[in-house]
């Protein structure tokens, strides 16, 4: 039996050796892609009066005006919360400070402070609702442009570093295609 065991390692050994290649060798496939090519705008440029999208700039210039008078009236309000806090912290300052007018100045604030929430809420939903009306066929029309934008330079991939927020850690400057995304638009839509 000792003299079969140095026989059958070397029989296992080519044995398994020989089996070994008979078997296909998986390679595996791999997608060829194009370089890609980016750039990157910046939406919050789109906002400046003097190089922005004129268009945009109309638009938010004519809401600001309509809702010019709803802001008056919340920025007033806002005012006579503050003078009522005020004369509220006074009142209790004063250890001469009767009760009742301090009762009666918090429940004026408070009174306040509901109305004034209200209107602002008011305010809010209506500005967001005619912002929606007026903004948002030109943001569509920008959409549309910014893709016929980067079809006509050949860009895989277009960025508004605007939204990416802390996302982006670094860029070149030459990726930058703000100034020449606006002026395009600009010309296209007087």
């Amino acid at each position: 039996m000792k003299f079969l065991r140095p026989l059958i390692l070397p029989l296992l050994a080519t044995a398994l050796t020989v089996s070994l290649p008979a078997q296909p060798v998986k390679t595996p496939v791999i997608k060829a892609t194009e370089p890609a090519r980016l750039a990157y705008v910046n939406s919050n440029a789109f906002l400046e009066p003097a190089t922005g999208i004129k268009q945009l700039v109309k638009v938010f210039q004519s809401l600001e005006l309509e809702f010019s008078s709803q802001q008056s009236e919340l920025s007033l309000l806002g005012e006579k919360l503050r003078t009522i806090v005020g004369e509220l912290n006074k009142l209790r300052s004063d250890p001469a400070a009767n009760a009742k007018a301090i009762e009666e100045k918090q429940a004026a604030g408070v009174a306040l402070q509901q109305e004034l929430q209200t209107k602002q809420q008011a305010a809010q939903q209506a500005f967001a609702k005619r912002q929606q009306e007026v903004q948002g066929p030109v943001s569509a029309e920008l959409g549309k442009e910014l893709r016929l934008f980067a079809h006509e330079r050949d860009l895989s991939m277009v960025f508004d570093i605007a939204k990416l927020g802390d996302a982006l850690l670094d860029a070149k400057p030459e990726l930058d295609l703000t100034s020449d995304f606006i002026a395009y638009f600009n010309a296209r839509h007087p």
